[in-house]
């Protein structure tokens, strides 16, 4: 969710829908891995999936780095001409969009979602309990859609919300303080799945 408000204020519609895209598609990886059998090897592989954490741990942390860092720049371009139109905000904010490639995007989410050992967990203790019905990899990758769909339909609406609240999330001053708090909450659940 911090991932999507952060892009979804700082670059826009477009790139934050990316990174659900992103999102979408890793779920299917962990559904995959875990229909499989790959992802109960790794979880019970203590060396790698501490490796898979850190990556991911180090990873949040350098996205919430690059938040924070945002944030701290919109805040000083606000003090620094505080007659700042909304106008000329929406413009130059526009020009910022174009500067990260939705490639880019879809990278960040997909790797968000993929080094997160939390949905990696899921998938191994949760999910084959929805399997013992039966059903087989059909209905594995039925449940896998409907997570996604979930994932989808939730971050989509979110990223509508916030591009309806353009006028106010445009604000670089307001801007800043949100990637402040996203780049915060970024980091804090790097280490918090360093720690665990």
């Amino acid at each position: 969710m911090a991932l999507i408000i952060d892009n979804a204020t700082r670059l826009g519609r477009e790139n934050a829908l990316a990174n659900v895209a992103g999102l979408c598609t890793a779920t299917y990886f962990h559904g995959a891995l875990s229909i499989l059998g790959i992802s109960a090897l790794i979880l019970n592989h203590k060396p790698l999936f501490i490796i898979i954490k850190i990556l991911g741990a180090l990873y949040l942390l350098s996205m919430g780095f690059k938040a924070i860092k945002s944030g701290f720049e919109n805040i000083k371009k606000f003090n620094a001409n505080q007659n700042y139109s909304n106008n000329n905000t929406y413009i130059n904010e526009k020009n910022t969009f174009k500067k990260v490639r939705l490639s880019t995007s879809y990278r960040d989410g997909f790797m968000t979602q993929i080094l997160n050992p939390k949905v990696s967990i899921f998938y191994i203790a949760a999910f084959p309990k929805f399997l013992s019905g039966g059903g087989g990899i059909k209905r594995g990758f039925e449940l896998v859609s409907i997570h996604s769909f979930n994932i989808f339909a939730w971050f989509t609406f979110l990223t509508i919300f916030i591009s309806l609240a353009n006028d106010i999330l445009l604000n670089p001053r307001v801007k800043g303080y949100i990637n402040i708090c996203t780049g915060i909450v970024l980091s804090l659940f790097a280490l918090f799945i360093s720690f665990e």
